[in-house]
């Protein structure tokens, strides 16, 4: 007796399509692999989310040093002093804040916290690679550590950011620091007038201009970057992470906070407010 083919062939479709949604149902409910998580800085901080600032001490418009697109600097570059990796979600390390600040406690030493390192400006302007201190034309500029002068005078004829002309008249110091195993290159732009020599020394807390408006900027302020291992537009770091910090009314340091916020898969998340506590106790 002939078997009839219809309801074989049938059950064979009902059976096949059973097992093709199965499958799709299970990798509709099975969970993406979360992205690994990047260690947490080193030292005592939060690097920025675009467009948010971390609360540490004054978008004048008029004084934003215009910067070429590159990539935003990494948390790595970020942790180079940093005594050792940390392998929890958060962590706590010994550190120290290195270099002095660059204005001196008698004028405005606080770094402008709308134009911070790694600021994206809304997505407009590309990644800040420095902070500002925005002060009078005139207003010293002090060494933040003893040093080389490596470079002295304009920015006219050579190129030590991404564009002849962006800094104006510049400094840049070469340090030695005792326990960090790279030189260390601190650039102070937009000067008003420059107090040193290429090749010679200076000591810490010594003149090496005044604030001004040269370069590319429409207002007066000083323009600082932190650069390691090697006197590179590519090789900044976060100024935040080696100035010393601040202190509060009580007299207390205040130190730094940076860090990022991302989504399982690596891209930077927007958070427009942050709320920060101290649980120790």
């Amino acid at each position: 007796m002939k078997t009839p083919k219809a309801p074989i062939f049938l059950f064979a479709c009902i059976v096949l399509a059973a097992t093709l949604g199965c499958e799709t149902v299970t990798n509709l409910i099975s969970p993406p692999e979360p992205a690994t998580p990047e260690p947490a800085l080193a030292t005592s901080t939060a690097e920025q989310t675009p467009e948010s600032s971390a609360t540490f001490p004054p978008e004048p418009i008029p004084t934003e040093p215009e910067i070429a697109p590159s990539a935003i600097p990494t948390q790595d570059q970020a942790a180079v002093i940093a005594p050792g990796a940390c392998e929890e979600e958060v962590c706590i390390l010994e550190g120290s804040f290195v270099l002095k600040r660059p204005i001196g406690p008698e004028y405005r030493n606080a770094i402008d916290t709308t134009s911070r390192y790694g600021t994206l400006r809304r997505g407009v302007r590309d990644a800040y690679h420095g902070v500002q201190f925005l002060n009078s034309t005139g207003t010293p500029v002090i060494a933040v550590a003893a040093a080389d002068v490596d470079a002295a005078g304009d920015d006219n004829q050579v190129d030590y950011g991404p564009r002849l002309g962006m800094y104006g008249n510049l400094v840049i110091l070469k340090h030695d620091i005792p326990g960090i195993g790279e030189p260390v290159y601190t650039l102070y732009a937009h000067l008003s007038a420059v107090s040193v020599k290429a090749e010679g020394d200076v000591e810490t807390g010594e003149e090496v201009g005044l604030v001004g408006l040269s370069g590319s900027v429409r207002g007066s302020t000083l323009y600082f970057e932190v650069r390691y291992g090697e006197n590179a537009y590519e090789a900044t770091v976060n100024p935040e992470l080696w100035l010393e910090p601040l202190l509060d009314g009580a007299g207390n340091p205040m130190g730094a906070l940076a860090g990022r916020i991302v989504d399982p898969e690596g891209n930077f998340v927007t958070v427009r407010n942050i709320r920060v506590e101290n649980l120790r106790a």
